[in-house]
């Protein structure tokens, strides 16, 4: 037997109410997870059950924060402006005016700001553009124009111009990989390349 045509009006009705709700539900799926203490994940980006209100405008989420733990339990928290899927469920997450702090498990604590940044979801990398800016609790600045970290190993790579400055100098190079620790207590591997330049500032005996 044929539909009528109030049937197929209905059907189209639904249709329009039910596949937004179906993606808004699939997006806050992926973004809302367990408080901080409960993570556990690797390199799992969680955020803030309230950010999830503003994804109705545009999927965009203002003022949001981000939490999560790495592989090697590397613990990092991040805000934002702005973070704006591309999709939902998104693949890639667009964002501006980004600081936070990364704890490594067995070291100092590393602030974190960068004017832009791009949020690969599958792979968990992040990478930083625009004045990418980094201070370690134990006395270390690194300013890069990019920078990438590894939300699943816990690993990072600036790149192009990187300043290293600290308590014993500055070192000028091309890029700088940190490599996150392969066992428990083992140190962790600071890599300079491409045009490494040391200036060794001895500290005063006085």
């Amino acid at each position: 037997m044929a539909a009528g045509p109030g049937l197929h009006s209905r059907v189209v009705a639904i249709l329009k109410v039910g596949l937004p709700l179906v993606a808004l539900g699939l997006l806050s799926a992926l973004f809302l997870g367990q408080p901080d203490d409960r993570l556990r994940g690797e390199g799992s980006v969680v955020f803030a059950p309230g950010d999830v209100e503003s994804l109705g405008g545009g999927l965009m989420i203002r003022n949001p924060t981000f939490t999560g733990t790495t592989r090697g339990q590397d613990r990092f928290r991040f805000s934002a402006a702005t973070v704006e899927p591309d999709a939902a469920p998104p693949q890639r997450a667009a964002i501006t005016r980004l600081t936070g702090e990364f704890e490594l498990a067995d070291g100092p604590t590393i602030t974190v700001s960068a004017a832009s940044g791009d949020l690969d979801i599958p792979t968990q990398r992040l990478d930083l553009a625009g004045e990418v800016d980094l201070a370690t609790s134990d006395g270390y600045r690194i300013r890069a124009p990019k920078l990438t970290l590894d939300l699943r190993a816990g690993s990072l790579i600036a790149g192009d111009a990187v300043e290293t400055t600290g308590p014993l100098g500055r070192i000028d190079s091309g890029s700088l990989r940190i490599a996150a620790a392969g066992r428990t207590g083992e140190a962790r591997r600071f890599s300079f390349s491409d045009g490494v330049r040391l200036l060794y500032d001895p500290p005063d005996p006085e």
